[in-house]
């Protein structure tokens, strides 16, 4: 069997493809569901459950391409800035885990322990399990977050690591966004 071949068989029989697939299809279905809902009434059609539900589609929605930046304006909008940044922190904190968690899935559908010696020399010298790399990489906008939660869990990096370090690496984009939000708020 072909090198390509064998690589699109294990893709096919991956069940983390299937998982990404499967996040894309919710957060559609979540995107357009929190399109029909006025963020300035969520809070009072929902009530106390407005909150697991703010974070959960925060969560799923920072998980792919959709942009859970408006989340975390809306929870500025509102939560205000404290409560807000908390929620926000948390949705992409736990994102990060679940992706790491793909990525550490991906790594062993597809064997990448053993598939090192592929990898360039130049990437080969980068230390992903760094601090200011796991923290660093959530600053690059847009990507940085995927990049910076998938790539460390299929390179192997220490769950313990990689938590604290997300946890740091989130607060800054978390209260960036909020505070629009908030700040939306405060002037109109």
């Amino acid at each position: 069997m072909s090198p390509q071949r064998r690589f699109l068989t294990r893709l096919f029989l991956s069940p983390t493809l299937y998982a990404i697939v499967g996040l894309l299809i919710l957060a559609s279905v979540l995107t357009k569901w929190l399109a029909s809902h006025d963020p300035t009434t969520f809070r009072e059609t929902f009530g106390a459950a407005a909150v697991a539900m703010t974070v959960s589609v925060h969560i799923v929605l920072a998980m792919t391409a959709f942009p859970a930046d408006l989340i975390s304006v809306a929870n500025g909008a509102v939560y205000g800035l404290i409560f807000g940044t908390v929620l926000s922190c948390v949705g992409w904190w736990v994102a990060a885990l679940l992706q790491f968690g793909l990525g550490r899935c991906a790594r062993k559908d597809f064997d990448l322990a053993n598939h090192s010696d592929r990898i360039p020399q130049w990437l080969q010298r980068l230390p992903i399990e760094h601090p200011l790399y796991l923290i660093g990489v959530r600053q690059v906008p847009w990507l940085g977050m995927h990049i910076g939660s998938f790539v460390p869990g299929a390179a192997g990096v220490k769950l313990p690591r990689f938590a604290w370090c997300s946890a740091i690496g989130v607060f800054p984009g978390s209260l960036i966004m909020t505070a629009i939000g908030a700040g939306i708020v405060h002037f109109r």
